[in-house]
């Protein structure tokens, strides 16, 4: 068995609530309203670029398939789109109260989804026309991922939502895989498949093409955060609420390492991700620490 070794880490000071990686930049949401953003390698000899002007804490942040957006959502229910090429802070979307908890990218548009359990999505040209595709009502959407054609939405019921083609047809399938909150999904490479994590300890692999589980990888702790091996989608990492971080082996449902990144047991791990080419785990923490982890 392989075992994991520290390639850089950084401390920044304050909680990061979110993290995202592109192929050039590693991009972490800070509550002191501001956004950490690397280019190259993390590490104490390059210090980070700030984002400012966002307001009352970063709730998320994802890059855009080219790279070359960054999205950042915050308390004070904005999206603001930065165009990391030019350095500048390019459109400002304003969404309804507490409705842009999660965000994501959906080909050139930005889905969202927050505490009314509506999703909707918005274009980026003049206008910046929100489509609403769906909404579940007295529900949170707690967890949101897409891939080129379909996005997933998790909800604090347990509940899985998949959304075909929701710019045109919007077909939705719907089915509860948990007993508590969902809070990560990703989907499978090939996006026949998703992963999804909870407060109930579980991490389930589901059979989209029949909504139906696969696999449970039983973590026994709440499960804060899961991402999927980019170039190996029979790798998944996960961190918890018992401050470990867990790799997975999909095909035998096997956890083949674990590890505790951070010192301090009183902290909380809220996002783990592989780089671009799945070679470093990233994993930030509550009290501001960053860290890769590459496998001998």
């Amino acid at each position: 068995m392989s075992k994991v070794s520290v390639a850089s880490t950084y401390t920044i000071g304050e909680s990061i609530s979110s993290l995202d990686i592109s192929q050039e930049y590693t991009a972490a949401g800070l509550l002191d309203e501001t956004v950490a953003l690397w280019k190259d390698k993390v590490s104490k000899e390059n210090e980070p670029q700030r984002l400012e002007g966002h307001f009352l804490g970063i709730v998320d942040v994802k890059f855009s398939n080219n790279g070359e957006l960054l999205a950042v959502s915050s308390l004070d229910s904005v999206i603001r789109i930065w165009d990391l090429k030019k350095s500048i802070k390019s459109k400002e979307i304003a969404c309804d109260q507490m409705e842009n908890w999660n965000i994501c990218w959906l080909k050139d548009y930005i889905c969202t989804a927050g505490e009314g359990g509506r999703l909707s999505i918005f274009s980026l040209d003049q206008n910046q026309e929100e489509i609403p595709v769906f909404s579940v009502e007295n529900s949170f959407a707690s967890a949101l991922t897409a891939n080129n054609a379909n996005i997933a939405v998790g909800t604090d019921s347990g509940s899985l939502h998949i959304v075909e083609d929701p710019i045109e047809k919007r077909k939705l399938h719907s089915k509860k895989f948990h007993k508590k909150m969902v809070r990560s999904v990703k989907f499978s490479n090939d996006g026949f498949k998703a992963f999804t994590s909870s407060d109930d300890g579980d991490i389930k692999l589901i059979d989209l093409t029949k909504m139906k589980e696969i696999k449970t990888f039983q973590h026994h702790y709440s499960v804060n955060s899961i991402d999927v091996n980019p170039i190996d989608d029979k790798l998944v990492v996960s961190c918890s609420s018992d401050y470990r971080v867990r790799l997975w082996d999909t095909q035998s449902g096997q956890c083949i390492e674990q590890f505790s990144p951070f010192d301090k047991k009183d902290d909380k791990l809220w996002a783990v991700r592989f780089n671009r080419d799945g070679s470093l785990i990233g994993v930030c923490s509550q009290q501001g620490q960053l860290s890769f982890y590459s496998r001998n």
